[in-house]
């Protein structure tokens, strides 16, 4: 079996759980923003597991490094929308979708700083 692939990665692994819990949220918005924060919501919770995916898979850190900042944002894109539509008294936001958010984003930002280091070292 092929060694270093983006599954073994705890931080895709995260983002998976993550589309579950976002996805059983954004099936509770109204009728009325369904091709709006429902969608947007829906693609940008999975674009920060693709982008994960896709960073692996580049042939360079560097390349993998922009995939990340890429999920990154995404993450932020996520926890906005959510934001959002809490404000909008759409959706009950819990606290542990917001706690697993802020450790992907952790995740992230230490995974970037990690090959930075190791690209800077090399």
């Amino acid at each position: 079996m092929a060694k270093n692939l983006y599954r073994d990665l705890l931080v895709w692994q995260k983002s998976m759980a993550l589309i579950k819990e976002v996805y059983a949220l954004a099936d509770k918005l109204p009728k009325s923003e369904e091709y709006n924060l429902k969608q947007q919501l829906k693609r940008a919770v999975v674009s920060v597991s693709l982008n994960v995916a896709e960073g692996k898979n580049r042939r360079t850190a560097k390349d993998f490094i922009n995939f990340l900042n890429i999920s990154s944002g995404s993450l932020a894109e996520t926890e906005a929308i959510l934001m959002i539509c809490s404000e909008l008294e759409l959706l009950h936001v819990p606290e542990d979708v917001l706690t697993h958010i802020e450790e992907l984003s952790k995740m992230l930002n230490s995974l970037i700083t990690s090959i930075r280091s190791k690209i800077n070292n090399a």
